[in-house]
């Protein structure tokens, strides 16, 4: 978008560019604004019509919180929407397209390498003590973890041990997707009652891949519960559960 040679993104191009929902994509942003305390000019509230022609909320960035929202999405997101912000920069400022594009790129490797330390902890916690559910879920864009889980087991994918803890197939465990916990380990009452953690290859490659299955599967789900929240007669979720 250009506003008088400035160049500015839409939280709703960022979520095309990523591929991303642009409701999680709005969150985030919105976080950020929160956080650093954004000017009304970095930041400004907008609409958009969505496919039905309704009116949705969107926000426009300006080049400083459009990259540090991006900073923390991985090299190929990033890769697009820098790419996407080089084209706009050109059409913006014909004149000084080369010394635009070597300061956007300039600016963006000092983001990501502010962050590599905190990437770094972040893998390294993936790959050892691992995450708790929630925190994986949240990674992943799952929208509500605590449905998913019970959504499980109703399926057979996890299940209640008598002590209440709750333990995962153990397809996960031979998948690499996760850790167990012993009963006894001090950890699980701090991990929700949950025997098991989410490594880096389960954020990854399980969680973060089927975060759409999984999401529609929980609101498909809603819709076969009775009022105490059990699946509805004629609902068999183990039959019927997806891939994932």
């Amino acid at each position: 978008m250009n506003m008088i040679n400035t160049v500015t993104m839409t939280t709703v191009e960022i979520a095309e560019l990523t591929g991303k929902r642009h409701d999680n994509v709005l969150r985030d942003a919105r976080a950020i604004v929160d956080h650093v305390n954004a000017l009304k000019s970095e930041a400004v509230e907008s609409t958009y019509k969505d496919r039905k022609g309704e009116p949705r909320p969107m926000l426009i960035l300006d080049k400083h919180l459009t990259f540090t929202l991006i900073t923390g999405y991985d090299t190929g997101l990033r890769y697009n929407v820098v790419g996407r912000w080089i084209e706009l920069e050109q059409a913006a400022n014909p004149a000084f397209a080369a010394q635009a594009i070597t300061e956007t790129l300039k600016d963006l490797q000092n983001r990501v390498d502010a962050m590599a330390p905190v990437y770094d902890e972040h893998v390294r916690k993936g790959r050892t003590v691992g995450y708790s559910w929630r925190e994986a879920c949240r990674l992943a864009d799952i929208e509500h973890p605590d449905k998913l889980l019970a959504l499980m087991i109703t399926q057979g994918k996890a299940r209640k041990t008598t002590q209440g803890h709750t333990q995962l197939h153990p397809q996960y465990e031979q998948a690499g997707f996760i850790k167990t916990l012993k009963p006894s380990n001090l950890v699980v009452s701090k991990n929700g009652g949950h025997l098991f953690k989410i490594t880096h290859k389960g954020l990854n490659k399980w969680l973060k891949s089927k975060a759409e299955v999984m999401n529609n599967a929980v609101i498909a789900s809603q819709s076969k519960t009775n009022q105490w929240g059990r699946v509805a007669k004629g609902g068999d979720a183990k039959n019927t559960s997806p891939d994932y």
